[in-house]
């Protein structure tokens, strides 16, 4: 099985989502995306969950006025979730071939 990541360079990200490029300097900030390659801020490239998670903080942001600390909180919680979620599916699999 061959593991496939695709990448989205910030400017169509800004461009396709409608996003400031400084508001994702301030999600880069604050922790809640990582640019994966690039030496300058044009050159930065994210991956698709990256950007997923950019396009939710950016919709918490405007949705409930939260500031970034808040949003970077709120986040880190989000992926916990879904972290958790996934490991009790595939527990959950691994038991019903058990029984």
């Amino acid at each position: 099985m061959v593991d496939i990541t695709l990448y989205i360079p910030i400017d169509e990200l800004c461009e396709n989502a409608s996003i400031k490029i400084e508001v994702i300097l301030e999600i880069v900030e604050y922790g809640i995306a990582t640019p994966q390659g690039g030496v300058t801020l044009s050159d930065w490239v994210f991956d698709l969950e990256s950007a997923h998670w950019i396009k939710k903080a950016i919709k918490l942001n405007q949705d409930f006025l939260l500031d970034w600390v808040a949003i970077s909180i709120v986040i880190d919680l989000m992926k916990e979730k879904e972290k958790l979620k996934q490991e009790n599916e595939r527990l959950k699999s691994r038991l019903s071939r058990l029984l």
